[in-house]
């Protein structure tokens, strides 16, 4: 079987992590990274022809579709192909539209985005309809998907992480260091009203925050034990992970969260919201999941966490046990898996 991976990475995630880094651990696939296969402005200009609202498609998804195009010709009709974006939510529209190698080619898609968040910002699905399969990277998409795109191969497959990578201190300090990670869907209004309290009520507590500078201005807590990070490299980054008591990540919706995966692979205990796919992922734990108004709740886990070290160790070697299930290792076999579902 011949794989072509249709590459997209988030510009804010680490080298070691985001879905991209399935690609490491697939073994013989062709990655199409949207290389100049025509000048800029020609692309640019044909991007801008296709409608936005099929999914975001753009001057570098024009570069993919050709640089696929012209390795598909290389193709003998013979053997079984997939075609693999691993975003579904962009640069899928032409080739697919004509399907050119028959039976023997299958198109199939990742979907990242919450279904209200998909149905929202994809009204016209003509595209989409004409995957063989959908791989949900959050089980609350699953119905969903087979509904909307009326697809008969939909299934949930998690989001991995890099075990290796993102691993626990063999020796950690004692610390009462809070972590908050991203922006992605995260509720800004639930840290800034329930972190003054968490704060105030435990003097040696402190917080750190890592997202991308533009979304600084979310920030607003009056604290001086309150430091905020943007830009930093993958190793500082696991080293936030490491040495913080527990991961704090109030969001909105989700699928799959890569700061929980990290966190949890970190040997992390987590606070999160009850939303989305956040309690499929962290099932089988006693990590905290906290319906998303609740701000008490959430005051008073935090609280207990920072009171009770023993706990946190115990709850994050459940963690550590818990993110070896989503080693990329173990989805790539799964992925692997789907592909030959496909033809079968």
């Amino acid at each position: 079987m011949k794989k072509n991976i249709i590459h997209h990475r988030s510009p804010h995630h680490s080298g070691y992590s985001g879905y991209a880094c399935l690609i490491d651990f697939m073994g013989d696939v062709q990655v199409i990274q949207g290389k100049p296969q025509i000048p800029y402005k020609l692309a640019k200009c044909l991007g801008e022809l296709s409608s936005q609202k099929a999914g975001i498609y753009n001057s570098q998804s024009v570069q993919k579709e050709i640089e696929l195009l012209k390795n598909i010709n290389q193709f003998s009709k013979e053997n079984p192909t997939i075609i693999h974006y691993l975003n579904g939510e962009r640069d899928i529209r032409y080739l697919i539209k004509y399907k050119i190698g028959g039976e023997q080619l299958k198109f199939c898609a990742s979907f990242h985005k919450p279904p209200e968040v998909l149905e929202k910002t994809i009204q016209n699905t003509t595209y989409l309809k004409k995957l063989n399969g959908a791989i949900c990277v959050g089980r609350n998409q699953v119905d969903f998907i087979k509904e909307w795109l009326k697809l008969k191969h939909v299934e949930y497959i998690p989001h991995g992480v890099d075990t290796a990578f993102f691993e626990p201190l063999k020796e950690k300090p004692h610390s009462k260091k809070i972590l908050f990670v991203g922006q992605h869907l995260r509720d800004f209004e639930m840290l800034n009203n329930t972190m003054p309290t968490i704060l105030a009520e435990n003097k040696e507590a402190s917080l750190d925050i890592i997202l991308k500078k533009e979304f600084k201005h979310k920030v607003n807590i009056k604290s001086t034990k309150v430091s905020i990070h943007s830009g930093i490299d993958d190793f500082t980054l696991k080293k936030f992970y490491q040495k913080a008591s527990f991961l704090y990540l109030p969001m909105l919706d989700s699928t799959a969260c890569n700061s929980i995966l990290e966190g949890i692979a970190c040997g992390l205990p987590i606070i999160t919201s009850d939303v989305g796919g956040n309690r499929t992922y962290l099932e089988g734990t006693g990590n905290f999941l906290i319906p998303k108004e609740n701000s008490q709740k959430f005051i008073a886990t935090a609280l207990h966490l920072l009171s009770n070290p023993a706990m946190c160790e115990a709850i994050g070697k459940q963690s550590r046990a818990l993110s070896l299930n989503y080693d990329w290792n173990k989805i790539a076999e799964k992925i692997e898996s789907f592909y030959k579902s496909l033809f079968s």
